[in-house]
């Protein structure tokens, strides 16, 4: 008896510090949500912080979530469906500070992954990543490396109090195809900190519970509550036999 009540007590301890390894250990998913706190577009909710500018509706300017052609997970489509030339070559897709908690972007870089259609590519030269508010900045993207991921990037100076980061697509002659592909938009800080995020990556596996602790966990209970009663039952016995 005594020996039986060693091993479960044993076998509770083990099961106990498993139980406290795996709760404790973040998994690979958490790991990734950390370090990637970016816009990477895996979520419905990463649609509410986009806005339009300029002649994007003239050129029926289309943003959706895709589930092919991303770096991983889901990614941004860019499109576009016009047919008439127009005549401001300014249009796109933007982010604003306010949005994110921000009063504005100075000193704040934006890298931006993108892969730019071949059709597009045919249309302009470029894309330009752009910042706004204070004063207008403009990266040029070129197109010539189509169909393959780039990572392009601005930055605004720490003393340009600019609200507004976004991609404009200068496509004015009818065009009717997809424009880009957008991934992984990390927004850091003159000091090399990541922003926030804002609630596009998918937190549905770090919300669920952990089936494997689950399941450790009944079988730590059984296992201390039989350790218990057998604990009780040797007690009682040992006192029986000694006042026999």
């Amino acid at each position: 008896m005594k020996k039986l009540l060693s091993v479960l007590l044993a076998a509770a301890a083990v099961f106990t510090m498993s139980a406290t390894v795996f709760a404790e250990a973040p998994s690979a998913d958490d790991k990734n949500k950390k370090e990637d706190a970016t816009f990477s577009f895996d979520t419905d909710v990463s649609l509410d912080y986009i806005h339009t500018f300029g002649n994007a509706e003239d050129t029926n300017l289309l943003y959706v979530l895709s589930d092919s052609g991303a770096i991983s997970g889901r990614c941004l489509k860019l499109s576009e469906n016009f047919s008439e030339e127009v005549s401001n070559q300014y249009g796109g897709i933007y982010f604003d500070a306010a949005d994110l908690g921000l009063e504005n972007f100075a000193g704040y870089t934006f890298n931006v992954n993108m892969k730019i259609s071949s059709q597009a590519a045919k249309a302009t030269p470029v894309l330009l990543l752009f910042s706004d508010g204070a004063q207008w900045l403009s990266e040029k993207v070129s197109t010539d490396k189509s169909e393959s991921w780039i990572t392009a990037s601005i930055t605004v100076p720490p003393t340009t109090e600019n609200t507004n980061f976004g991609i404009s697509i200068p496509i004015t002659s009818g065009f009717s195809d997809d424009v880009a592909l957008i991934d992984n938009i990390s927004i850091t800080d003159n000091y090399g900190k990541v922003i926030a995020n804002v609630g596009d990556i998918d937190t549905s596996l770090a919300e669920a519970p952990n089936t494997f602790v689950s399941v450790i966990t009944v079988i730590l209970f059984v296992l201390l509550v039989v350790a218990v009663i057998l604990g009780v039952v040797y007690a009682v016995m040992k006192l029986r036999g000694k006042y026999r």
